[in-house]
């Protein structure tokens, strides 16, 4: 039978995947926006990060009380701190993809052609991969398979740094040719590296996740 701490600490971690969980199945709308032009998958994506600061603050008080509780020792003490880091990474990708939402609404909104921009969809479901992988993360195990989730993360990573290199030169080119737009371009510049930052957060919350379980030093 489980202690009173690990069905507490059990009971964290299945609130914090529910959470990370939430933020991937909306980004996972948004990408299928990118290649619809579907403005209802995009307001069901904003609805459903309402809140994701709120639900937030909640998991960092929990945690808080499970400290204050059970003063755990340094094994449990790095699950729970890290599981907080973790938390926040998460919070942050929910913003930079409620960013990408504003985005996309107002490139379908002015019926820009974004259909056939087959590079930046499949940056889009690149930095998805990485998510979906690092939402599993949090509640596995088994040391192999969290090898594989975190392997799986950093190739997703890699390959996203090789799209925005792309997609940046294809931007910095067109500025060259509309010398007159360069304010919109700028816009379209900035969008690209907030995406990026997705895929670098969950290569930190992999980190996190390994540190947590075999603790050694933290590199992020």
């Amino acid at each position: 039978m489980l202690s009173k701490y690990q069905e507490d600490l059990e009971k964290l971690y299945s609130r914090s995947y529910d959470f990370a969980k939430n933020i991937e199945e909306a980004f996972a709308l948004v990408v299928g926006a990118l290649e619809s032009k579907n403005l209802d998958n995009l307001k069901e994506a904003k609805n459903m990060l309402k809140g994701s600061s709120k639900e937030e603050s909640k998991i960092d008080m929990r945690i808080i009380e499970i400290l204050a509780l059970y003063a755990p020792e340094a094994k449990d003490l790095r699950r729970v701190v890290t599981l907080m880091k973790i938390t926040s990474e998460f919070s942050r990708i929910s913003d930079y993809i409620v960013a990408q939402i504003k985005t996309l609404t107002q490139e379908i909104v002015d019926e820009e052609n974004i259909e056939g921009d087959g590079t930046r969809v499949t940056f889009y479901k690149s930095t998805h991969n990485a998510l979906k992988a690092s939402v599993e993360i949090i509640k596995v195990k088994d040391e192999s398979i969290l090898n594989e989730l975190i392997r799986e993360v950093s190739i997703e990573e890699s390959k996203c740094d090789d799209f925005v290199s792309i997609i940046e030169k294809e931007i910095i080119s067109e500025i060259c040719d509309n010398k007159n737009e360069i304010s919109y371009f700028a816009k379209r510049l900035n969008s690209v590296r907030k995406m990026e930052r997705i895929s670098d957060r969950c290569v930190n919350i992999a980190k996190l996740r390994k540190y947590a379980i075999e603790g050694g030093k933290l590199k992020l």
